[in-house]
């Protein structure tokens, strides 16, 4: 591969650019925000020591395995070949990374992109392994790749799993199930872009799955809680996780009722609408500096006089 050329925007980045404003930068969580500037950047030129050419920090499995190269288990997610390839990625990473960020809090997520980073290159890595031992096919050993498309598949995962149950449409009018939804991109991404990394968004799909359905979650967690405390505010909205009020029991805040049933299990179905108004009204309670009570609700009138009215009847009835 040839050194790309430092300072040649093209199209995908201005294409980027404009999604960013139509979005809005106040409407971004600040991790998800410096995440695409920083690989922008990375892109655009401006580190040029670490990431002089695609050729420089891609991994695969004889350079990182058996070269021992393995700064490329990083640096390789962090670069694109080409600016279609960043504005994809990075397009996908503002949708996930908005979710996922004002779900759980601003260090979490970090956390998150971190973890789900070292793990799905180790994943790829580990795989191409096994499948040149297993065909003897030394082609899996060669296969360099770039890009952030592996942790995306990742957070896609996770991102399915705390969406309500329904169906997506691929293309626009293929209708799929959520829970197959990243195995049905997988393939397709597959069919379209033959060169993609097959082994790297698999190994994106397999460390998603096991922090949503295996052990991952629960170290992760132990580590780094959820939330921690971490608050977003953005485009005159609040919203982030928190672990007290709505999202620490699931009950009604200030009545000590029990949270309903599966409030939990479905606290993620939520609509943004939804959840932004909870957390507005989560945030205007403790700025209050407490909780609303439960007031009984008014007498029906007529059925219950007032006390005054009464010891007026009765003077006047001995006078």
């Amino acid at each position: 591969m040839h050194p790309r050329r430092r300072g040649n925007a093209g199209l995908g980045v201005f294409l980027l650019g404009a999604e960013v404003l139509n979005m809005g930068m106040s409407n971004i969580p600040p991790v998800t925000l410096a995440l695409v500037a920083g690989q922008t950047a990375i892109f655009m030129g401006f580190l040029p020591k670490y990431f002089y050419s695609a050729a420089s920090v891609c991994m695969s499995t004889y350079l990182v395995w058996h070269r021992q190269d393995f700064k490329r288990l990083i640096l390789s997610q962090l670069f694109h070949a080409d600016d279609m390839h960043l504005y994809f990625n990075m397009t996908s990473l503002l949708i996930k990374g908005r979710s996922l960020e004002r779900r759980f809090g601003s260090m979490y997520f970090l956390w998150m992109v971190s973890v789900f980073t070292a793990l799905t290159s180790v994943g790829y890595v580990a795989i191409n392994l096994i499948l040149e031992d297993r065909f003897h096919d030394h082609s899996y050993a060669t296969q360099c790749a770039v890009g952030f498309s592996g942790v995306l598949f990742a957070l896609k995962v996770v991102t399915t799993h705390y969406a309500p149950p329904g169906l997506h449409y691929v293309m626009g009018f293929i209708p799929v199930p959520s829970r197959w939804i990243y195995w049905v991109e997988l393939l397709l991404i597959q069919m379209v872009t033959p060169n993609a990394s097959f082994t790297g968004h698999l190994a994106g799909i397999i460390v998603g799955l096991v922090y949503v359905k295996g052990p991952l979650k629960p170290l992760m967690d132990g580590l780094i809680p959820p939330g921690s405390g971490q608050r977003y505010r953005g485009g005159g909205q609040s919203s982030g996780y928190r672990r007290t009020g709505w999202f620490s029991s699931g009950g009604t805040p200030g009545t000590g009722n029990p949270p309903p049933p599966k409030y939990q299990q479905y606290t993620g179905g939520l609509s943004e609408e939804e959840q932004y108004r909870r957390v507005m009204e989560e945030s205007r309670w403790q700025t209050q500096g407490s909780y609303p009570q439960p007031s009984a609700p008014p007498p029906p009138p007529g059925l219950y006089p007032d006390l005054d009215e009464l010891r007026e009847r009765r003077s006047a009835r001995y006078q």
